[in-house]
C-alpha cells in the first residue's frame, strides 16, 4: 500500500512538472516517425541528389523498425535519463525527502517507489511507441510480415538496457548526493561499456548487445544464445546496483 502510494504521489510530480506530457510526447513522435521516415527516406535522398541518380532499393517494414529501435536507444533514452536523472538527488539536496521520512516513510522506500514508477514509465511508453509504430507500418507497408515475438524480445532487450541505466542513476544520486550524480555516473558506465567493447571476449557479455539490432536479426525467430549473457549480466548489475543504493542510502544524511 505505501509502495503504491508513493508511486502515485511520483506520478502526479511528474505530471505538475510536464516529465510526463514531455516523454509521452516523446514516445508518440518517434511511433510515428519511425514508419514515415523509413518509408520517404529514399525519396528524401533522391531529391537531394541535385540531378544525380541514386538507386535505392525499395524501403520495407524492417527498415521502420530499424530506424524505431535506433530512435529509441539513442534519443529516447537520453531524454528519458536527462528527464528523470536527478529526480532523487534534487530531493536530497532541497530537503524535500525530510517531510516523507517525517511522516514515518521509509527512506529506501521512497527510493525504490522512484525506480519503480520510472522503469514502469519506460516500459509503458515503448509499449505505446511500438504499438503505433506496428499499426502505421501496416498503414505504409500493407501485406509485409512483421515478426511480433522477435520484435517484442528486442524490445525488452531495449528495456532492459533502459532499466539497468535507471539503476545507475539512482545509484549514482545516493553515491553523489548532488543534482548531477546519477547522470555523471551513468556516463562513466557507457564510457566503460564502449571501452569494453574493444576486447572480442568481453564484447559478448556486454550490455550494449542489448541494443544492437540488424535487419537479419529483425527477419529471423528470437536467438537467444547471443543475448543469454548481456541479459543475464544486465539484470545481475542491476541487482547489484539496487542493493548498493539501498544500503548507501542508510548512511546518506538527509536532514
Amino acid at each position: 500500500m505505501m509502495y503504491f502510494t508513493l508511486i502515485k504521489k511520483e506520478a502526479v510530480e511528474a505530471f505538475r512538472t510536464y516529465r510526463f506530457l514531455i516523454i509521452i510526447s516523446i514516445f508518440v513522435l518517434f511511433g510515428l516517425i519511425s514508419s514515415i521516415t523509413a518509408k520517404l527516406l529514399p525519396e528524401i535522398i533522391q531529391s537531394l541528389g541535385s540531378g544525380i541518380e541514386i538507386n535505392l532499393p525499395e524501403p520495407n517494414v524492417y527498415d521502420s523498425w530499424l530506424q524505431f529501435f535506433s530512435n529509441h536507444s539513442q534519443m529516447t533514452l537520453i531524454i528519458f535519463l536527462i528527464t528523470f536523472g536527478n529526480a532523487l538527488g534534487k530531493e536530497l539536496t532541497n530537503g524535500t525527502l525530510v517531510l516523507l521520512v517525517t511522516k514515518g516513510v521509509n527512506r529506501n522506500t521512497a527510493m525504490l517507489a522512484k525506480v519503480i514508477y520510472q522503469s514502469v514509465l519506460w516500459l509503458g511508453g515503448l509499449l505505446l511507441s511500438f504499438t503505433i509504430t506496428y499499426l502505421y507500418n501496416l498503414l505504409l507497408f500493407p501485406g509485409e510480415q512483421q515478426a511480433i515475438s522477435t520484435l517484442l524480445f528486442y524490445l525488452f532487450q531495449l528495456w532492459l538496457f533502459g532499466f539497468l541505466f535507471l539503476c545507475i542513476i539512482n545509484f549514482g544520486q545516493v553515491l553523489l548526493p548532488k543534482s548531477q550524480g546519477g547522470l555523471l555516473l551513468g556516463f562513466t558506465f557507457l564510457v566503460l561499456f564502449f571501452i569494453s567493447n574493444i576486447s572480442s571476449a568481453l564484447a559478448k557479455l556486454n550490455p550494449l548487445k542489448l541494443i544492437e539490432v540488424s535487419m537479419e536479426g529483425l527477419k529471423t525467430s528470437v536467438d537467444f544464445s547471443n543475448s543469454q549473457w548481456p541479459i543475464l549480466l544486465a539484470v545481475g548489475l542491476s541487482l547489484l546496483l539496487l542493493i548498493g543504493a539501498v544500503l548507501r542510502f542508510k548512511r546518506v544524511s538527509i536532514y
